[in-house]
Formats: C-alpha cells, sequence, structure tokens
C-alpha cells in the first residue's frame, strides 16, 4: 500500500496518508496539497519530488 509523508519532502507538515494504489494516493495528495497548502496546481518538480518519496 503506497504512502506518503509531507516531511519527506522537506515540509514542516505533519500530513500522512496512504492508499490501495498510487493514482487513489496522489489524488488524496493533491487534496491536501490544496485545502492545507492552498496549492490549486503542483508543478512537475514538485510532482517529482512527491513521487521520489512515496513508500
Amino acid at each position: 500500500m503506497p504512502s506518503f509523508k509531507c516531511k519527506d519532502i522537506g515540509l514542516k507538515c505533519p500530513f500522512e496518508t496512504s492508499a490501495a494504489n498510487e493514482f487513489d494516493l496522489e489524488q488524496k495528495i493533491a487534496d491536501h496539497a490544496r485545502e492545507a497548502h492552498k496549492k490549486e496546481h503542483l508543478s512537475a518538480d514538485e510532482w517529482m519530488k512527491i513521487k521520489k518519496a512515496i513508500h
């Protein structure tokens, strides 16, 4: 089950999540970025960092 933590990409944020697959995980990450970090769209560089941090 893939998982992600904001702190793994250098953010001071306690957010952690997991999902049954990477597609669902990316949806959760995008929703969190929009709601908590006011990021309407994540850049390609941000997604690269996120994908590297997914366990």
